[in-house]
C-alpha cells in the first residue's frame, strides 16, 4: 500500500511504508511499534510557496486538515511487533502528531497527503 505526496508541490512523492523496516531512519515507539518522521518526504516533495495547509484523504473518503507546522513534525507508525500494518489495522501507516500520546488514536487508512495553498 502506497501513500502518496501530491498538490501544490513541486514533486509527487510516493512512500511505500512496507519497505521502512530496512530503513535506518527508523525509530521505536513504546511500546511495540516503528515509526517513521514524515519531513524528509514533505521536504523532498518541495511543496510550493504558500502551501501551507496538508489535506489527509483517507479510505473511507473522510478528509482531514492540518497544518503544514503539524504534518511537518509529525510520525508515522508502519509497523506493529515488527510487522506491518494492514488496512484492518488502519495501514499503510497511522499519522501522529509530534506530542500526540501513541496510546491515543492516530489518523489511519491514509491514501493520499494534498498539500494546498491556503
Amino acid at each position: 500500500m502506497i501513500i502518496q505526496i501530491k498538490g501544490d508541490t513541486n514533486f509527487i512523492i510516493n512512500i511505500d511504508p512496507g519497505v521502512w523496516i530496512f530503513d535506518e531512519r527508523r525509530f521505536p515507539i513504546e511500546p511495540s511499534g516503528l515509526g517513521m518522521s514524515l519531513r524528509p518526504f514533505l521536504l523532498n516533495a518541495e511543496p510550493k510557496e504558500g502551501a501551507h495547509t496538508a489535506i489527509i484523504h483517507r479510505r473511507d473518503g473522510e478528509n482531514i486538515s492540518l497544518s503544514y507546522e503539524e504534518i511537518l513534525d509529525s510520525y508515522l507508525c508502519f509497523a506493529i511487533d515488527g510487522k506491518p500494518l494492514s488496512e484492518s489495522q488502519g495501514g499503510p501507516a497511522l499519522l501522529y502528531l509530534k506530542d500526540q500520546d501513541p496510546n491515543s488514536q492516530p489518523i489511519d487508512s491514509i491514501k493520499t497527503i494534498e498539500m494546498v495553498s491556503s
